[in-house]
């Protein structure tokens, strides 16, 4: 959170990413922030306690008002709290020694796998996304410009997308999505958001929107992030990146062990 006079600027951080920027005013004794998108619009109301804690309030479309207890994270630790979800450990693979196979169609209904002559020996990175979902939006970019740099070295980047009935009839908003960030890399149409489980069976606690998973040369799972925190959560957006371009470059160094 940061404050400038009675403006205030704020973020939650989520497994999945975040809630985008809060903006609102300090007045009357509490803060009033909002933020609005098709997809996320919220409002939060906190109110300073004489103790040093807060009153929170999170108000959203999709799960009406709810009273949240804040605290904070050295007082989490002394009373033995769970500690906040680390988005390389929430997803896992159920067997890291098979390789990580896919078999979508890409626009064209032409059928792109795993299996293809274009991933034989590569980096390959597996995004699940949907041009639905806020924190796919922030990360679409970064995973280009990642794509642009590395890819003379041996990294592939592919989109597993996941879009409601509506859209799989009439993808208006995907290309949409596909041409605002200038994505050059393969794009696939693996089926809806209630199917992600289904057609990603090999996967543990996949729930988060976006999810990468970081494949080595020789196509067995090297990693999984889940999430993609945004701009407005400060560190949290600077270290993902930092993390994901430090992962590619170690596993492009990589010599393959086997054969895909």
């Amino acid at each position: 959170m940061r404050q400038s006079g009675p403006e205030i600027e704020a973020a939650v951080l989520r497994v999945d990413g975040d809630t985008g920027t809060l903006t609102g005013t300090y007045k009357d004794g509490k803060a009033l922030l909002s933020h609005f998108s098709g997809a996320r619009p919220s409002v939060i109301e906190l109110t300073p306690q004489a103790n040093g804690t807060l009153d929170l309030t999170f108000k959203s479309p999709q799960g009406g008002a709810r009273k949240l207890a804040p605290i904070r994270l050295a007082e989490a630790r002394v009373k033995r709290l769970p500690e906040p979800t680390d988005p390389a450990q929430h997803t896992r693979v159920k067997n890291p020694n098979e390789p990580f196979k896919f078999s979508f169609p890409d626009f064209n209904g032409n059928l792109v796998s795993n299996t293809d002559a274009r991933f034989k020996n590569k980096v390959v990175l597996v995004n699940v996304t949907g041009s639905w979902c806020p924190n796919c939006h922030d990360e679409a970019p970064f995973l280009e410009l990642l794509y642009r740099k590395y890819r003379s070295l041996g990294l592939e980047i592919v989109a597993l997308d996941f879009e409601e009935p509506e859209q799989r009839k009439d993808p208006t908003r995907l290309q949409a999505f596909i041409k605002r960030y200038g994505v050059e890399y393969t794009y696939l149409i693996a089926g809806e958001p209630s199917e992600l489980r289904a057609k990603i069976a090999r996967a543990e606690n996949l729930n988060a929107w976006p999810t990468t998973f970081f494949l080595g040369r020789d196509g067995l799972v090297r990693g999984v992030h889940a999430g993609f925190a945004a701009s407005a959560s400060g560190e949290f957006n600077a270290q993902p990146k930092q993390g994901f371009a430090s992962t590619v470059e170690r596993l492009l160094s990589e010599e393959s062990r086997a054969s895909r």
